[in-house]
């Protein structure tokens, strides 16, 4: 295992040889965050870990002997899910964090930057990109590559889906796969992937957790989706399709904090999750660092302009609406 080097610890003057180097730095972005009574409240750092390892590995294929190199990893996010121990942070503070830590590796010389998070509230992810741009307008090679994870939830491959629910015996692998569209937080998905990358932080009670079955979305996003569709703009249709059931799932009381269906969770699916965004991940940041190419937006990009810059707050979950000790069962629904 490559040993990763902290570029921060460095002497001055070895950091700045080391960028003049051109190798690329990496920076993880994510929140102290509530991920149920059965995952860290640091999953998304431990997941993001994992994608920069199984990333650099992957770049190494083609520069043998690349150094890891690290700057911060900076403990912030735009509307982590609520609970005890998460930490929010504005959109406009994270937003001016990212950007100013970015602009302060290219003033040490950086060349190619990767901003990577693996916390997939919108917002956020349309804060990083702003240091993204900065980036790139000061000539250098950067991106988020977690944005071509965030387009593909939108629309999941069905063929992805059905590997990963194949470790569920039937008859529950029918109800999981229908529901596994809007498993978005810490439910099967995530806690496979956790379970995968990193056992030893997943809690046994997973096994016991009820299933979360996301039934009523918001109907004024509900109703724009439909509207949308009818006018041929598919994408913006899953968009809004995805915010309609995320909002219908912040106003759930009481509160779950996760999705789906976690007592499902399995490491072989994890794997196939781990697969796919590995994959992924390691092409887009290949093509921009590499090769040059434009770094990937974010979805949901009218969501800043709706949000007035995020100063309109997404789901809001009053602390004693959250469900602290669930019993064990089959659904909340």
């Amino acid at each position: 295992m490559t040993v990763p080097i902290t570029l921060f610890d460095l002497p001055h003057r070895q950091a700045r040889e080391l960028l003049a180097s051109g190798v690329p730095v990496f920076v993880t972005i994510d929140p102290v965050e509530y991920h149920g009574p059965h995952l860290s409240l640091h999953n998304d750092r431990i997941m993001s870990r994992a994608l920069l390892r199984a990333l650099h590995a992957g770049l190494a294929e083609r520069a043998p002997g690349l150094p890891l190199v690290l700057a911060d990893a900076m403990p912030i996010g735009v509307e982590p899910v609520q609970g005890p121990g998460s930490h929010a942070v504005p959109f406009p503070v994270v937003r001016d964090l990212v950007v100013g830590a970015a602009l302060a590796l290219a003033d040490l010389g950086a060349e190619k930057v990767v901003l990577l998070t693996s916390h997939g509230a919108p917002l956020h992810s349309l804060a990083i990109q702003h240091a993204v741009r900065a980036l790139v307008a000061r000539g250098v090679r950067a991106l988020a590559p977690m944005n071509v994870i965030l387009h593909a939830l939108l629309d999941p491959p069905e063929a992805l889906l059905d590997e990963a629910a194949a470790c569920v015996p039937e008859p529950e692998r029918e109800e999981l796969r229908a529901s596994m569209q809007h498993d978005f937080h810490a439910g099967f998905g995530e806690t496979s992937l956790s379970l995968h990358w990193a056992p030893e932080a997943v809690d046994p009670i997973h096994r016991e957790l009820p299933d979360v079955n996301l039934t009523t979305p918001d109907a004024t996003l509900g109703r724009a989706a439909r509207i949308a569709r009818a006018l041929g703009r598919d994408a913006l249709a899953r968009e809004l399709d995805y915010a309609a059931h995320g909002v219908g799932w912040f106003k759930m009381r009481p509160f779950p904090g996760y999705t789906g269906r976690p007592r499902l969770a399995c490491a072989a699916a994890g794997a196939v999750f781990a697969r796919f965004a590995e994959e992924r991940i390691l092409d887009v940041t290949r093509a921009v660092l590499e090769e040059g190419a434009a770094a990937p937006e974010p979805p949901m990009r009218w969501l800043e302009r709706v949000s007035v810059g995020g100063r309109i707050p997404g789901g809001i979950v009053p602390p004693e609406a959250v469900r602290l000790h669930p019993q064990p069962g089959r659904s909340t629904a």
